[in-house]
């Protein structure tokens, strides 16, 4: 009887170290994120670029890392096995303080970047678009600069009076929204930011210094790409 007893208990305790486990281990995902120190935002997992056009030999983004709890960039020393799995698409690099660049160019494609901070692999993907136009319009008084902006992201434009009362016209292609635009015109200026939800835009201004712009930053809808334009103003 007694025997009986203790081979029951036995059974009794072995069925609640089974269900203990059960019960409090962790899933896969869990065990997968507390071993690593280091995260990558999820703005930066996937990222989407249109192709440095015609004028520019490449451009880059920046790559966010931090640590979980302290919320600091690692080290340099920290960072090893940066790569890419298609250089030609996207190339990454480490900035003297601590900043991972990915340099894209005029391939379109898809390149998987990763690296290793400490022993802890973090990945992410970069896909570059072919370039085009992201503006239907782009005037400064009743000339139409649009065609400039076809293979190029930045445009000089060389006069040489004043340019008084010029009524700037913007207007975006498809799918395409202004972010943010600033001006230099003389000894003004003029700037506005995160307007995602607006195609156009129109002011009036005198360009009359000697290195006034415009400098626009559009948003793709659909891809979440950013696209800045550079239209300079050179009085001679």
């Amino acid at each position: 009887m007694k025997n009986l007893f203790k081979k029951f208990h036995s059974l009794l305790l072995t069925a609640a170290i089974l269900l203990t486990s059960i019960l409090f281990f962790p899933p896969a995902g869990t065990v997968a994120e507390a071993a690593g120190n280091y995260y990558i935002p999820k703005a930066y997992r996937n990222m989407t670029f249109y192709a440095a056009p015609d004028d520019l030999p490449a451009t880059y983004a920046t790559l966010a890392v931090y640590h979980k709890k302290t919320q600091q960039k690692p080290k340099v020393s920290a960072i090893k096995s940066l790569k890419s799995s298609d250089a030609s698409v996207a190339r990454p690099y480490i900035d003297k303080t601590g900043k991972i660049r990915v340099y894209f160019f005029k391939k379109p494609g898809k390149a998987v970047i990763s690296f290793k901070v400490d022993n802890q692999t973090l990945k992410s993907t970069v896909t570059v678009k072919p370039y085009s136009n992201p503006l239907k319009t782009f005037k400064v008084g009743k000339k139409n600069f649009v065609s400039k902006f076809n293979t190029t992201t930045e445009y000089n434009y060389f006069h040489t009076s004043d340019l008084k009362n010029q009524k700037v016209s913007i207007q975006t292609s498809k799918n395409w929204k202004i972010s943010s635009i600033e001006m230099k015109y003389g000894s003004g200026s003029y700037k506005i930011s995160s307007r995602k939800t607006k195609t156009n835009f129109s002011k009036k201004v005198t360009f009359d210094g000697d290195a006034d712009y415009i400098i626009i930053t559009l948003y793709h809808t659909k891809t979440k790409a950013y696209v800045t334009l550079e239209w300079n103003c050179t009085k001679d």
